[in-house]
C-alpha cells in the first residue's frame, strides 16, 4: 500500500537550480542580508553571495575543473596540516590518509580568500544542468561505512520547495548546525528560495546563541536533539527573553515528549521532530506548527509517497502497523558514489529508497519513527527499540545521557537489552534503580536486563547516537568474558 502526502502536490519547475534564486535575489534584494555572523556581525548580502560565487566559479575554471570534477570544501584548513603531519609521524603510508576512502583523488588547495581576490573574466559556460550531479555530502555513518551520496541540482531545488512550503515568512532563520550536515546544506537552499537571511555561529556557544535569538528575533530554528535538551534544562535559558522563539525543529535522532514538554513550558516554544536522510536531501516529513501529534514526526511533505514493508517478509502493511519505511520523493539521490551494490540495495526497482528506519504511520498520516532495522533488539523473539528505552530513561531525574545496544545473558546465552548510563553531574544511583525505573514504564519484554554507567555516549557531530561503537565495546566485552 502506498501512502501519499495529505498536502497533495505542489509544482516543482524541472529546469531550475538554486543559482536561479541567487541571481532573482541579487538582482530583487541586492542589499538584503544574506547571511550575518552573529558573533562579529560581518554581512553578506544577497549581491555579495552572487558575486562572490562567481568570482570562485572563475577561479576554480581558471585552475581547470570542469563538470565532472569533484571540488571538497574545507572550513578550518588548519587542521589539514596538523592530521596529515600527525598520520606521517604514526608511520601511515599518506595514500591511505583520506577517510573517505576512494584513492583516485589528486588534491590541490586553494584559498577561498585568494580566489576571490583575484579579477578573472567570468567564463562563457553553459546553463547549470538541474540533472547534474552538484552535491556528494556523506551519509552519517552511525550503522555502517559513511557513503557519498550523490545528489542533483533539481533534488535540492525540490527538497527546499517541498521543505518550506508550509514554512511563514520571515526575517531571519538561524543555524549552528554543522555545514556538511544536509540539513544545513537545505536550509541554506531554504532561506535563497524564500529570501530569509540566515544568522549563523561558528559552533554552539550558550551565551551567544540565546543573545543572537534575542537580538534578531528569531522565529524558529533547526537544531540537533542535544540544543533542545539544553533548552529544556540548562540553566542560563531562563536569564533571556525568548518570547520571539515560537518553534524549534530538530531531527537526526529521536527524541522523547518529556523533552518537547519541557521546553514548552519553560519557554513557551514548540518543539517539532522532523524526519530525513542525508538520502533524501534532507527531511522528508515535517509537523505542522499548528498542529501535531505527540511523539510524532509529522506527515509528508508534498510530493512525497510512502511505503511500510514487514520486517520479517518483505510484505507491504497498512496504517498503524509497524514495519521498515521506504520512501519515494523527488528529492531522493541518484545513489552512492561508486557503490553500484549499494546503490541496488537501496533503491527499489519502483523507486523507493530504503531509509533502513522502522515506524509506521496512522490514519491521519502522521509518521513514527520506532527505531533502526539494525539497531534492533531482539529478546525471546520481540523486537525492542532501543530508542523507546532511552525516552524512558531520559525521564529519570538522575540520567542525563543514554544508549541502548544489544548486550547478551551469559548463562541463557539470550540477546538482552542492555543500557550505558551517564548520570547528571551530582547525581547517583545504581543499575538497579535504573532498571526497575524503566521497568515500572514498559512492557516486561522490553525491560533494561543491564547498566553500565559511562562518563558519556559517543555522538557524531549532529547529535546522532554513534550506536555501533558502544555496540562494538559491548560485543568485545562478550567475547572476552566468554572465552575459554
Amino acid at each position: 500500500m502506498v501512502f501519499s502526502s495529505p498536502h497533495g502536490v505542489i509544482p516543482i519547475p524541472k529546469d531550475k537550480t538554486a543559482w536561479d534564486w541567487v541571481e532573482e535575489h541579487a538582482a530583487n534584494i541586492p542589499n538584503k542580508p544574506a547571511y550575518i555572523c552573529a558573533i562579529t556581525e560581518r554581512t553578506l548580502t544577497f549581491a555579495d553571495v552572487h558575486d562572490q560565487a562567481r568570482k570562485i566559479c572563475a577561479a576554480l575554471a581558471a585552475e581547470g575543473i570542469k563538470k565532472g570534477d569533484s571540488v571538497a570544501i574545507i572550513t578550518n584548513a588548519k587542521t589539514v596540516d596538523i592530521a596529515v603531519k600527525a598520520a606521517s609521524i604514526s608511520g601511515i603510508d599518506l595514500n591511505r590518509v583520506y577517510t573517505i576512502g576512494h584513492a583516485d583523488i589528486s588534491v590541490k588547495l586553494m584559498s577561498i580568500e585568494d580566489m576571490l581576490a583575484k579579477d578573472i573574466p567570468f567564463p562563457n559556460l553553459p546553463p547549470v544542468d538541474p540533472e547534474a550531479i552538484i552535491a556528494m555530502p556523506f551519509s552519517s555513518g552511525t550503522t555502517a561505512r559513511p557513503k557519498g551520496v550523490l545528489l542533483t541540482g533539481r533534488a535540492l531545488f525540490a527538497g527546499a520547495m517541498m521543505s518550506s512550503h508550509s514554512e511563514k515568512d520571515m526575517e531571519y532563520t538561524m543555524t549552528v548546525l554543522p555545514f556538511f550536515h544536509i540539513m544545513s546544506t537545505l536550509l541554506f537552499h531554504m532561506a535563497f528560495y524564500r529570501g530569509w537571511g540566515t544568522i549563523i555561529l561558528p559552533k554552539f556557544m550558550p551565551e551567544e546563541y540565546l543573545s543572537a535569538i534575542v537580538k534578531y528575533k528569531v522565529w524558529n530554528v533547526y537544531v540537533a536533539p542535544p540544543i533542545v535538551q539544553f533548552f529544556a534544562k540548562h540553566p542560563i535559558v531562563d536569564k533571556y527573553d525568548l518570547s520571539c522563539l515560537k518553534y524549534i525543529g530538530a531531527g537526526g535522532a529521536p527524541m522523547g515528549t518529556e523533552v518537547e514538554e519541557a521546553v514548552f513550558k519553560r519557554i513557551g516554544a514548540k518543539v517539532g521532530q522532523g524526519y530525513g536522510m542525508t538520502e533524501l536531501c534532507g527531511p522528508v516529513t515535517m509537523p505542522a506548527y499548528e498542529i501535531n501529534r505527540p511523539a510524532s514526526v509529522g506527515q509528508l511533505l508534498p510530493n512525497s509517497q510512502l511505503r511500510v514493508v514487514s520486517l520479517s517478509n518483505g510484505e507491504e502493511l497498512g496504517a498503524n502497523e509497524v514495519g521498515e519505511l521506504l520512501i519515494h520523493t523527488p528529492a531522493m539521490m541518484e545513489g552512492y558514489y561508486k557503490s553500484p551494490e549499494e546503490t541496488k540495495k537501496s533503491i527499489t526497482q519502483d523507486g523507493f529508497v530504503h531509509t533502513g528506519d522502522v515506524g509506521y504511520i496512522d490514519n491521519d498520516g502522521f509518521i513514527f519513527i520506532v527505531d533502526r532495522v539494525k539497531e534492533m533488539i531482539k529478546y525471546k523473539g520481540h523486537q525492542v527499540a532501543p530508542a523507546e528505552l532511552e525516552d524512558v530513561l531520559h525521564g529519570h531525574p538522575a540520567v542525563v545521557d543514554s544508549c541502548c545496544v544489544r548486550g547478551k545473558d551469559l548463562k541463557s546465552s539470550e540477546e538482552i537489552p542492555k543500557a550505558f548510563v551517564v548520570l547528571r553531574e551530582g547525581a547517583s544511583s545504581t543499575p538497579e534503580e535504573i532498571m526497575t525505573f524503566v521497568g515500572e514504564k514498559v512492557a516486561p519484554y522490553k525491560r533494561i536486563r543491564q547498566v553500565e554507567f559511562v562518563d558519556a555516549i559517543p555522538k557524531t557531530m549532529s547529535g546522532k547516537i554513534l550506536r555501533r561503537q558502544l555496540q562494538l565495546r559491548e560485543d568485545n566485552t562478550i567475547k572476552a568474558a566468554t572465552m575459554p
